[in-house]
């Protein structure tokens, strides 16, 4: 057992001439996975899904002739394995007695913060690792069912037709908005048919929120004494996640991607909710705190998305 939070680590709590005590957990922010994600419940140990294509268009028929005849395919498998995460942290029973302040319990209580800070590491990492595709570590789970990464330039189509893309590496800004929004709306199916997609969403870091609410919310054009309106104000809502971070790209927060969020397949499961227990140690006294959740993340295909690192590399 990991050692307890005892009176010798906490010595400022048991002195009264303090006035109170802060953390650095004391205000976190809320959930914003929810807002980007498809979250979802499951009650199994694995989620599988498969991707299935629709059919070609109407073919003109001669009178007299038959009706052309045509078929599905079968498209690409995602599978969704359920992991568990937990941590514990326990407090000796004379340092909840003498505790002045009563802090220390409150803040061992405070595991409900680590599992939110977890939750959104874990769905964050989906697109923070949108450029990599198999190998160890974070990356090796994130390949999509077309053994590529969520944002590649080579995704194949089931029927063997021209491969697509949906990254680059283009900065936030005008140019770049209208070169994502053309390219997704030319998206085409496994059969290439137009999917009709329609962006809706920017997720960015908070470097680039200034940025953004200057292209979105401008009624006229940026940067140019033209009176042109701007075509992309109200186009997209633009979401600040503090846990996106460009890792591929050294770091910097650079990095944006813009979603469909009618189209996508980027799903959040919950296989348990986080369950906070607590229980009292019968040889030492001690009162133990525990947070357990189960959860897996991840995507079951790229159409509805478009990412760039925004390195201009």
């Amino acid at each position: 057992m990991a050692n307890p939070i005892t009176r010798q680590n906490f010595a400022d709590a048991l002195d009264p001439a303090f006035r109170k005590f802060y953390s650095d957990a004391e205000r976190e922010l809320p959930y914003v996975y929810r807002s980007i994600f498809n979250v979802l419940t499951s009650n199994k140990n694995i989620e599988k899904d498969s991707g299935i294509s629709g059919l070609g268009t109407l073919v003109e028929k001669a009178e007299g002739a038959a009706i052309t005849s045509d078929t599905l395919y079968q498209g690409y498998d995602s599978t969704y394995t359920h992991k568990t995460y937990a941590l514990k942290t326990s407090i000796t029973k004379e340092m909840i007695a003498d505790d002045q302040f009563r802090e220390v319990e409150k803040r061992a209580k405070g595991l409900a913060i680590a599992g939110n800070r977890s939750v959104e590491t874990a769905a964050s990492d989906v697109l923070n690792y949108g450029w990599t595709s198999g190998g160890g570590g974070k990356a090796a789970f994130l390949s999509g069912g077309d053994a590529k990464a969520l944002f590649a330039s080579d995704h194949p189509r089931s029927d063997g037709g021209t491969a697509q893309s949906n990254t680059t590496t283009m900065d936030l800004a005008e140019d770049s908005i209208e070169t994502i929004l053309v390219a997704m709306r030319e998206t085409l199916d496994d059969r290439g048919q137009l999917m009709l997609v329609r962006p809706d969403k920017l997720v960015i870091p908070p470097a680039l929120e200034k940025e953004a609410k200057i292209l979105l919310n401008s009624s006229q054009r940026i940067g140019t004494a033209n009176n042109d309106i701007n075509p992309y104000e109200g186009v997209l809502t633009p979401i600040v996640w503090p846990y996106i971070a460009n890792v591929t790209a050294g770091g910097s927060d650079t990095a944006y991607s813009v979603l469909d969020s009618n189209l996508h397949s980027l799903n959040f499961f919950w296989r348990q909710q986080p369950n906070l227990e607590n229980n009292d140690d019968f040889d030492t006294k001690d009162l133990e705190y525990s947070l357990d959740a189960r959860w897996s993340c991840g995507f079951s295909g790229w159409r509805g998305t478009f990412g760039s690192k925004g390195d201009n590399s």
